[in-house]
């Protein structure tokens, strides 16, 4: 009966007591005497200096007590600052098979401070390790806010005691543990998507610009850019500019869902575009979006995309209306490359946290820009995204000519001569430039 009953009583222990390690903290931060933890999202507050989550993101708290032994009883409280935080539930751990809650009571209204007392029931046995007593889940209010900087000692722990089964003391540690530093994230700008990547001549496709993590947002003023490429114009090294991409005001679309149009005190778009196939001076181009909303409509948290631009791609060898090609060491003869990034270059977003304030776009709004490469198709002389009979009959066109530069006229507007063609760039159109179109014959993939 003896034997019985220990081997039932060892088997209540096996239950009761944690394997050390878990909820456990990495060894040079463990503490050498017990000690009331706290995590945030699985991370012991100690350490815990990084972004927290954002407005009305949830996130968990987790209380216990470390490098325990023979644990029969304990009591603490948990302060949070309640105006950022909501505790939306709790959760007391069952950290013995039996065992007596006398706070908090049934019906506990949520408010801070939380106080947990819950001891264990005879005949359990005392616990040892690393024991969770408590998970919490809390809700952040719209009232964060990245110029408001670095807020500590919103979460803290209080009053915590702890008793061996003999009705003993256990001696904790200082629970300074409980210190956090709650960071607000940095808000973020950034187009959708961070990469295109086109191989046909006037090709459109989207861009949308987001903004991530802003809060208590009014008003906002973005502009973005784009470059152009410069081609040769004579043989005497003189380059000109000519247009990569090209967009127009129509292709501009605000989002009316969180910025209505007759919600709106101002609302403008300004739209600098060189075009296709012209001679450009200064091949750069811009969309400028600024957008004030009235005073009375409710501010903007989240994330949200500010507006949409569709482009289209031009031809980014133009001289005329013909493409450039250069040797790329093998006589596959593939089309210039054609890239530009689609970058943030000036603009703020408008925000009332705590106080009406312009969060400038590369100092409190950090950016990410996109980037745009044109990828030919070797052997597609016009452009069309794959090489076919009209790409060998450009070609054919030009056959037994010397080549020649192309020229800019005082009009304005490029004229084009075969130099073009002569793709192997040997001074002369013949058999073998035609040879290099027609061993790409049919290829449709860069």
């Amino acid at each position: 009966m003896k034997y019985k009953l220990l081997a039932t009583l060892l088997a209540a222990a096996m239950l009761v007591s944690p394997v050390l390690g878990f909820w456990h903290p990495p060894e040079e931060e463990y503490p050498q005497h017990p000690a009331f933890a706290v995590l945030i999202n699985g991370k012991y507050t100690w350490t815990f200096k990084e972004p927290a989550d954002n407005f009305c993101d949830t996130f968990t708290v987790e209380v216990g007590i470390l490098n325990v032994t023979d644990l029969f009883g304990y009591e603490f409280k948990l302060w949070w600052n309640t105006v950022y935080f909501d505790l939306v539930s709790y959760t007391v751990e069952q950290t013995w098979p039996s065992q007596y809650q006398v706070l908090p009571l049934v019906g506990y209204d949520l408010s801070a401070p939380y106080q947990q007392v819950v001891t264990a029931l005879d005949p359990s046995l005392g616990v040892s390790g690393d024991i969770k007593v408590a998970t919490f889940t809390f809700h952040i209010k719209n009232d964060v806010c990245y110029l408001q900087g670095t807020i500590a000692d919103w979460f803290y722990l209080t009053d915590g005691k702890a008793s061996n089964s003999c009705s003993g003391k256990i001696e904790l540690c200082n629970p300074k543990n409980a210190y956090w530093e709650f960071v607000p994230k940095k808000p973020k700008i950034y187009i959708d998507p961070a990469t295109i990547n086109c191989s046909k001549v006037g090709t459109t496709f989207e861009v949308t610009v987001w903004l991530k993590d802003i809060v208590k947002m009014t008003d906002f003023s973005v502009c973005i850019q784009w470059n152009g490429k410069y081609v040769p114009v004579d043989g005497c090294g003189i380059w000109f500019y000519t247009a990569l991409l090209y967009t127009k005001k129509e292709n501009v679309v605000i989002n009316e869902d969180v910025f209505p149009k007759a919600n709106r005190t101002t609302s403008t778009i300004t739209v600098t575009s060189p075009k296709c196939g012209v001679y450009q001076a200064d091949p750069v181009g811009s969309v400028c979006v600024n957008v004030v909303m009235d005073p009375t409509f409710p501010l903007i948290n989240g994330t949200v995309w500010l507006f949409k631009v569709t482009f289209t791609q031009c031809d980014p060898w133009f001289c005329g209306a013909q493409p450039l090609y250069t040797d790329n060491g093998d006589h596959t003869w593939t089309l210039e490359k054609g890239s530009t990034d689609i970058y943030f270059v000036d603009g703020y977003i408008s925000v009332k946290c705590p106080d009406p304030a312009n969060m400038r776009i590369g100092i409190e709004v950090d950016y990410a820009n996109a980037h745009y490469d044109f990828i030919p198709i070797p052997g597609d002389l016009d452009g069309s995204g794959k090489v076919g009979i009209e790409d060998l009959m450009i070609e054919a066109a030009y056959y037994g000519t010397v080549d020649q530069w192309c020229v800019v006229p005082a009009g304005g507007s490029s004229n084009a001569y075969n130099y073009f063609y002569d793709l192997n760039k040997d001074g002369f159109i013949d058999i073998y430039d035609l040879v290099i179109v027609a061993k790409n014959f049919v290829r449709s993939t860069p």
